[in-house]
């Protein structure tokens, strides 16, 4: 059940429906993220809202319910949840390479029950969205918080390394990039990592990176 986990959140929804409708890869655009940010901006928003309601109810929230329909202990819960996650991060239908697992990670910590740490995370992704313009140090401040806000709130020990390795599996991810060999163009390799995990990008401007597109 687990590997299945891994081979559904793995289905790369943003792509297929990147090509689908447009005929483009949309790791070649923008950030490069295969996931709902990056296809609101290259496909459509509507349509990338539809791909993060998908890969957070449809990936995350499914497997975790299916898992305890199925009476599985928590531990396959939680494990069956990072499955799911790590899928849609590195899948292996798309070279291990895919999206940031935000929605998905959001649909696994709703499929728990996790009433408190669910809004939390995403009241932070929200604010960064309407007040900043930018959610991606939000989404990782809200990352780091959760397994704070879970053991402060005596959840079980299983919930609280579930949401650490959610926090470390995002820094992680941001750091390889999909693979891109990071862009050192007048800056040092330090500094283009700590913007990769702080701002999900190589550079500080926002706007030159989103609109990144391929060479004619």
């Amino acid at each position: 059940m687990i590997v299945a986990a891994y081979l559904w959140g793995a289905v790369p929804t943003a792509y297929l429906v990147a090509r689908y409708v447009k005929g483009i890869d949309i790791r070649n655009y923008g950030s490069g993220n295969v996931g709902a940010s990056n296809a609101s901006e290259h496909v459509g928003g509507r349509i990338g809202l539809a791909i993060g309601f998908f890969d957070a109810v449809g990936k995350g929230f499914l497997i975790v319910v299916i898992a305890r329909l199925l009476d599985q202990d928590l531990s396959i819960q939680v494990a069956m949840g990072l499955a799911v996650i790590i899928g849609h991060n590195w899948s292996v239908y798309l070279r291990l390479t895919g999206g940031r697992g935000v929605a998905t990670s959001l649909g696994v910590i709703l499929g728990l029950g996790l009433v408190w740490e669910f809004p939390v995370w995403l009241v932070l992704i929200l604010f960064g969205r309407i007040a900043r313009g930018d959610t991606a140090l939000w989404a990782l401040l809200g990352a780091l918080a959760l397994p704070v806000v879970a053991g402060t709130r005596g959840q079980p020990a299983e919930i609280v390394w579930m949401l650490a390795a959610i926090a470390l599996l995002m820094v992680t991810k941001r750091t390889t990039a999909n693979w891109e060999r990071p862009n050192t163009d007048g800056r040092g390799l330090h500094r283009v990592l700590t913007n990769r995990i702080l701002w999900d990008r190589d550079e500080s401007a926002k706007e030159e990176w989103i609109a990144r597109r391929p060479m004619p």
